[in-house]
């Protein structure tokens, strides 16, 4: 494995913490777990707007960026942003954040070459299914 694929699974694997930390915080401390709640959800709002972001990046690579794909990959911040509005419930907000990576997830898997696509499961996968421990824990 060359240093910038080690680079980026290093990276990916230490992004997972922030995830699966909370959903342990969250079960372990039942009296406060709700506490646990929003900095896992702006997490996860943080990294729907990274997948977007990178998504724009390689559509403004090209030689000639698809509008569609530009605006496209401004959905997944605009709809996590959209989550934190008042009286949107946590299990809501959790929801919107498992789908919208596992939709990043489908859109990355059409182009990317295998060794993202691996990294990209392994990653929405661990995200995922953290938010699906929390949300089954109310």
């Amino acid at each position: 494995m060359d240093r910038a694929r080690l680079t980026a699974w290093t990276l990916t694997l230490a992004g997972l913490i922030p995830f699966v930390g909370c959903a342990a915080l969250v079960l372990l401390t039942p009296d406060g777990a709700r506490v646990w709640i929003e900095p896992l959800t702006v997490y996860g709002a943080i990294i729907l707007s990274f997948l977007g972001g990178a998504r724009w990046g390689r559509t403004m690579a090209g030689p000639e960026p698809d509008w569609l794909q530009l605006v496209l990959s401004n959905l997944p911040a605009v709809a996590a942003w959209l989550t934190f509005l008042p009286t949107v419930p946590d299990e809501f907000q959790l929801l919107v954040m498992i789908f919208g990576l596992i939709a990043m997830l489908y859109w990355d898997l059409r182009t990317a070459p295998v060794w993202y696509r691996n990294l990209r499961l392994t990653a929405t996968g661990g995200a995922a299914l953290s938010l699906l421990v929390v949300m089954q824990s109310f």
